[in-house]
């Protein structure tokens, strides 16, 4: 519509009818209390006014608002223009004077036309109306229905230049090979029956579902499971007097075939119904749901569900491809005689024939995604792994972890293993966990039984967890310690393991020689790791305590060496040297900050870089109060309390501080000086690598501040061994 045009149309003013009408409808008053206060609400007895003319093939139609007429206005408020030939429409919005393109209904009316019913027009307006429209009714009611008709097929030539594409993918989409009802039915679902008479002596005979024959039958019992004499095929045993209504449960199947672009996978449902008294004649349903289009190389294109669209039809409907992290079960039967040709072109190098093979139920749309990913699926599946298969299917992305070469095309060099170990693997249907006992195999030379290895898989055991001993014993003698443990003190493999570790853990911690067989290979396991509980006391913190001993050999060496050097007690603080480790942790634990918990500070006590001691109040020596790290010329580097605070009080500990720098200055061996050069040295430059790489701290109080100048700011340098430095360095 060309709108100059339009608003050259004559003008329709309200009549004088119409203006008398109005001036005769006194507005009703209507009073409501809110919780914003008093609404006042209008009603008119017509709350809206027409006139309407059919001009040079257009139908115009004003619209009068009686608050407007009341005060004299014969302008129409909007002017609605409609060309029926083209399905289209359009208001003008006399007042705002601009274009709208909304409906009536949904025009920016007063309040009180959407309470009204009545809307005023002629008996000749109103029959113009519907003969112009051709619909059931004139007026204002003809027209807001011929409005939703035309946003109706707007809505519907929309969404169809949207479906049209998806139509042409679908109509690709070949016909149901002649057999496919008979395949659902005797190979898709999979669960069959023998329905029987019951009979106090026993029923000898049933009908068998899936040979559609009577078969010889022994002690039959409803629901009990079995096997078919005749097809040796599993069933459910019904008893014809109790079963009712039989429905198998829903069964996914899937239809691989060629198309232009392709080839199409389809996804079906189906189920079989025994009605009560006609078990010979099942009613067999299946129903497509999925559609997957690859090309010819088996990638992705599009697919589409089966559902409903935009609230209007039920059809095909284009969706996102199946992700290889899907944990849904869509395992279901594939028809095979569509296979062998696509096994030669399409689908030769993805694997999934070869899968099918070996397995009777598959998700293939799962398989090509997780084959998208993981290319190395197809090696897998072609040498008959079809468990590291369906380990890879369910797990992919830790999957990749079991792979020690996945650039190389060999498969030996991708698992890691050689071709003997393969036919190990093969033969026994190893999935990941026998792979990696066959991966430690080759790494270490010594080679183990597979039933050895198969009694590791079955409890759980990977290599891995024995890390902790099979520096002192081979697998072998693991193998028969771990099994002995188990029958002597009832215990599961995981126990034994976890407590063999515990107690070597302590031994440690109390120094005990665990390189001695009779330490490592103690007889009375748990009787052993309870004594040591008893002398470790805290159990937790013994174990960690010995695992950090096993990393950091000399830290509580280290804190006896120099315990007299750095133990200070003034009038109101005092600084406490620790003697073990579980100290330290202990001290991280109460004040809620790393120390003890963190590799970094027990490795810089272990090359004596710096040491970490306590500040500790006189009035309560046993309470933590702050934590100090310092180089060993006594330089401070860090002191905080909980949660890697500092407090106001520190002010005052800063005077006590200085005062024991100048005591231990005094103390200081060449040593411990030769140790604080190296680690000033040190210090320099992780400040340095900090300030470049502009670490800033994320959490606490000190959030968003760069971590050197915090750390820059922390520290309080020996004044007095400073000095000491520089005249030494002026002799």
């Amino acid at each position: 519509m060309k709108k100059k045009e339009l608003l050259k149309l004559r003008t329709l003013n309200a009549t004088s009818k119409m203006m008398q009408m109005a001036d005769a409808d006194v507005p009703q008053r209507t009073v409501y209390k809110s919780w914003n206060g008093e609404q006042v609400y209008l009603s008119y007895e017509y709350s809206l006014y027409m006139r309407c003319q059919v001009v040079h093939g257009f139908l115009k139609v004003a619209f009068f608002l009686p608050e407007h007429m009341r005060a004299g206005g014969k302008k129409a408020a909007y002017e609605l223009y409609i060309d029926k030939e083209k399905g289209e429409f359009i208001t003008y919005d006399r007042i705002r004077q601009k274009w709208l393109t909304a409906k009536v209904d949904m025009l920016p009316w007063p309040g009180y036309i959407y309470g009204s019913k009545n809307k005023w027009i002629s008996p000749q307006g109103h029959d113009r109306i519907k003969k112009y429209l051709g619909g059931e009714h004139g007026g204002y009611q003809g027209l807001l229905e011929y409005q939703l008709k035309v946003r109706a097929e707007e809505l519907k030539r929309r969404h169809k230049r949207e479906t049209d594409p998806w139509d042409l993918e679908m109509a690709q989409t070949p016909k149901l090979p002649k057999d496919w009802k008979r395949w659902v039915d005797k190979v898709g679902i999979r669960e069959n029956y023998i329905f029987y008479q019951y009979s106090k002596k026993g029923a000898k005979t049933g009908y068998c579902t899936f040979c559609e024959k009577e078969v010889a039958v022994s002690k039959p019992r409803h629901n009990k499971t079995g096997r078919c004499m005749r097809c040796r095929h599993k069933i459910t045993y019904k008893s014809i007097g109790r079963a009712g209504t039989v429905v198998t449960e829903d069964a996914k199947m899937y239809l691989m075939q060629r198309c232009e672009d392709g080839f199409i996978l389809r996804e079906f449902n189906g189920y079989r119904r025994y009605r009560k008294g006609d078990y010979k004649n099942p009613e067999v349903s299946s129903w497509e749901i999925r559609r997957a289009i690859y090309d010819h190389n088996a990638n992705p294109i599009n697919a589409y569900y089966w559902g409903l669209y935009k609230l209007a039809e039920t059809r095909w409907i284009r969706t996102s491809f199946c992700v290889p992290n899907w944990y849904g079960d869509g395992r279901g039967r594939v028809y095979g005689k569509t296979l062998p040709t696509l096994g030669a072109r399409e689908l030769r190098r993805t694997g999934m024939i070869e899968t099918l093979q070996d397995r009777q139920k598959i998700d293939p749309e799962k398989y090509l995604a997780v084959y998208e990913r993981i290319p190395q699926l197809e090696q897998l599946a072609k040498a008959h792994l079809s468990v590291l298969v369906t380990e890879c299917m369910r797990d992919y992305y830790n999957f990749e972890k079991a792979f020690k070469n996945p650039q190389s095309g060999s498969l030996l060099k991708l698992l890691g293993i050689d071709s003997q170990q393969l036919k190990r693997l093969r033969k026994n249907r190893g999935g990941r966990k026998f792979l990696a006992w066959l991966q430690f195999e080759k790494a270490t030379g010594k080679c183990l039984t597979d039933e050895t290895v198969a009694w590791f898989c079955k409890e759980d055991i990977l290599p891995d967890r024995l890390r902790f001993i099979t520096d002192r014993m081979s697998v072998v003698q693991i193998f028969n310690y771990i099994r002995r443990q188990m029958r002597e003190n009832g215990m599961k493999s995981g126990e034994v393991l976890t407590t063999w570790s515990d107690y070597l853990s302590m031994a440690c911690r109390l120094k005990m020689d665990v390189n001695d067989a009779i330490i490592y290979r103690v007889r009375k396991l748990r009787q052993r790791h309870d004594e040591l509980v008893e002398l470790c006391g805290q159990k937790e913190l013994a174990i960690r305590a010995g695992e950090i001993l096993e990393k950091y050999p000399h830290v509580e060496d280290i804190y006896q060496e120099v315990k007299e050097v750095y133990g200070y007690t003034g009038e109101d603080y005092t600084v406490i040297v620790p003697s073990r480790i579980e100290e330290i942790m202990d001290e991280g634990e109460k004040l809620h900050h790393c120390v003890g918990s963190s590799d970094r500070y027990w490795e810089r006590i272990e090359r004596r870089e710096s040491y970490v001691l306590f500040l500790r109040r006189v009035s309560k020596p046993d309470a933590p109060y702050y934590t100090l790290e310092i180089e060993p010329d006594g330089t401070v580097r860090q002191k905080r309390t909980m949660y890697d605070r500092q407090k106001e009080d520190i002010k005052d500990a800063e005077k006590f501080l200085r005062e024991w720098q100048k005591v231990i200055s005094k103390r200081i061996t060449a040593k411990e000086r030769g140790f604080a050069e190296k680690s000033r040295i040190l210090r320099n430059q992780e400040f340095t690598q900090m300030r470049e790489n502009q670490v800033i701290i994320h959490t606490g109080d000190l959030r968003g501040q760069l971590l050197v100048d915090v750390l820059m700011k922390d520290l309080m340098e020996n004044k007095e061994e400073l000095a000491g430095t520089a005249l030494a360095d002026a002799a």
